[in-house]
């Protein structure tokens, strides 16, 4: 009996999906945010904010979807979302080496050619996955992972570790400008876009470049993650470029403390702490010594540092063990 009706239930599935597929033929859904970046509502303090153009990650897809609880079994998905913005709720590493208490976890959206009444369907056909109302949308949770997902309109997916409710009102129905536009406009340029307020909340991430003494001293930072060099891509165009284990990154960003005197201090570390990699590499990449740049007595400016893929991989591991620290 169990046999006919898991027969039953996989033929469904297939009918849904070949119907989805001939329906939607030619026919791309767009993400809704057109005049500003989802990002820009994003985020708050202990929050750590990544956007991520899934169309340009490359060889970084496998280590961005392990962001994701069960993430490691959708990577048919990328495919499907050409952005992913998350803010990841990290619990504060401690100079003793132990964490404040609270639980971590994250929410976000995927921004692509993502169906409603596809993935809708879908989901009601997958073990795992209960249907519960959310407004005038409808929400989704898996009770393993801990996931909640909607797809309040086609283009969008919101996806939550904690309650949906306030990640579908904070960013979708009333949003609020919490990362200054200008400043969301260039984490979107990037492969990876990386921005955080207080990030003395983040030592467990950062701790291997700025020690936590000089981090109580910063009040922002965000910056971007690109292709190193850009001027070294191929003639015949973005698409024809792809990326390998091999690929360099350049970093771009800013600093901001809350005083002169930190200011000083953090860029002599950074800088002391890339010219010891330089020192260890065969080549030094051209006009380093103008990477760490102190802009004003409270900005430090990143330019076009190099940074090299397992260094990358190693910070998004590094995110990912924070976010289910216990």
């Amino acid at each position: 009996m169990k046999s006919g009706k898991r027969i039953i239930r996989t033929a469904a599935l297939f009918c849904i999906l070949a119907v989805s597929v001939f329906l939607s033929a030619g026919c791309a859904h767009r993400s809704p945010f057109t005049e500003e970046p989802y990002a820009v509502s994003v985020g708050g303090e202990k929050e750590f904010i990544l956007t991520i153009d899934m169309d340009r990650a490359g060889v970084l897809t496998d280590s961005l979807l392990l962001l994701i609880p069960g993430g490691e079994n959708t990577a048919e998905l990328a495919d499907k979302v050409s952005r992913l913005t998350l803010s990841a709720v990290l619990p504060e590493m401690q100079e003793d080496g132990t964490y404040t208490e609270m639980t971590p976890g994250f929410y976000g959206a995927a921004e692509g050619d993502i169906s409603m009444p596809l993935i809708n369907a879908l989901l009601g056909f997958i073990e795992g996955w209960e249907k519960r109302p959310l407004d005038s949308s409808s929400a989704w949770s898996n009770l393993e992972s801990g996931l909640n997902v909607s797809i309040p309109e086609n283009g969008l997916a919101l996806f939550s570790t904690f309650e949906l409710e306030d990640a579908y009102e904070k960013t979708y129905v009333s949003r609020e400008m919490y990362i200054p536009l200008d400043i969301a406009e260039r984490l979107n340029n990037g492969i990876i876009g990386l921005y955080v307020e207080k990030p003395r909340y983040l030592f467990s991430i950062l701790e291997d470049v700025i020690p936590y003494s000089l981090l109580v001293s910063i009040d922002s930072i965000w910056m971007t993650i690109d292709s190193f060099p850009s001027d070294d891509r191929p003639d015949s165009g973005a698409e024809a470029f792809e990326e390998s284990e091999d690929d360099l990154y350049a970093l771009y960003g800013v600093i901001t403390t809350t005083q002169k005197s930190a200011t000083t201090v953090i860029s002599l570390t950074l800088k002391k702490k890339y010219l010891e990699k330089i020192r260890a590499m065969e080549s030094k990449p051209e006009n380093w010594m103008e990477s760490i740049l102190v802009d004003s007595s409270q900005k430090i400016i990143i330019n076009n540092m190099e940074m090299k893929n397992e260094e990358l991989v190693q910070l998004l591991q590094n995110l990912t063990q924070a976010m289910i620290q216990e």
